[in-house]
């Protein structure tokens, strides 16, 4: 499923080369993220029923705004990274429209055989004290992705891994909530100045950072961003941090403008380092 060691090795020296791509540019078929709401998969023992499906949605982009499409699936326990692994495929269980049921046949079977190969052989019984105590800290899982354009060319594919956590809880983890891409005060809008350097600021909704708690206490949420752009202007950096109590952060990040006319897409993808992930898309112009 991943690509071997050797390929990874030609990737790195042919970036090497005139030709670079950075992380914040879209040149090919790329998943930014991938969201599950809520965020995580819960277990409540103690609940008469199961819980609602989680949902799972993809932000899957090409270069010039052409669909991609997304297949995802539950991995079975094993090397989820090894090119070995087919999954989606033979190694994981089709997740239709991307929901991921515990009602599922197919997705119970994963658990089961996930819990089995952690704990030597034993099944998975939320009553047994020691698989609850398990429960309670959260039992990593993941979801293999297969994106396409429908082109056949390796730049119109990706592959990859997603981990979501398992956990018993009657209060599962939320997403954060972004609601705006600002410049100076006011929402991004176009048409931008060409060749100029901007400053740009993403804005949470209320209540987006949880307080959660941890071994050492409580703590607060501490979000962080990474922006990507379409077109020929240059993101600076990467990533950005929202500051909460008394650990620092900047929120803002730099964007070159293109010295040419044209229609750009700005994303920027939100993570609470806990999995909760959302994303916002402003598509402007730049130049006249």
């Amino acid at each position: 499923m991943r690509a071997p060691a050797l390929l990874c090795l030609a990737a790195v020296v042919a970036a090497c080369g005139p030709d670079f791509e950075l992380q914040s540019e879209i040149r090919r078929v790329r998943v930014l993220a991938i969201k599950a709401e809520p965020a995580e998969l819960t277990l409540d023992p103690d609940a008469p029923a199961l819980p609602p499906p989680v949902q799972l949605s993809a932000l899957a982009v090409a270069p010039d705004e052409r669909s991609v499409d997304v297949a995802l699936a539950l991995c079975r326990p094993g090397n989820v990274y090894g090119a070995e692994v087919e999954c989606p495929g033979e190694d994981g269980a089709t997740l239709p429209q991307g929901q991921l049921s515990l009602a599922d046949p197919n997705v119970q079977q994963v658990l089961q055989e996930t819990a089995e190969a952690g704990s030597g052989g034993a099944p998975l019984d939320p009553s047994d004290p020691q698989v609850r105590a398990v429960l309670e800290r959260g039992i990593p899982l993941f979801v293999g992705y297969e994106a396409s354009d429908g082109s056949g060319t390796p730049e119109g594919r990706e592959e990859g891994v997603r981990r979501l956590t398992l956990r018993a809880t009657a209060t599962p983890n939320q997403n954060p909530r972004m609601e705006q891409i600002l410049l100076g005060d006011a929402p991004l809008a176009g048409p931008l100045p060409l060749n100029t350097e901007l400053v740009l600021r993403p804005r949470l909704a209320a209540g987006s950072l949880e307080a959660y708690e941890t071994a050492e206490g409580p703590r607060t949420e501490q979000v962080f961003y990474s922006w990507y752009a379409t077109g020929d202007g240059e993101v600076k950096p990467l990533r950005s941090l929202e500051p909460v109590d008394d650990r620092p952060g900047e929120p803002t990040i730099k964007y070159l403008t293109p010295s040419t006319p044209q229609r750009i897409t700005l994303h920027v993808v939100a993570r609470d380092g806990r999995g909760g992930v959302d994303w916002l898309s402003r598509t402007v112009d730049v130049g006249p």
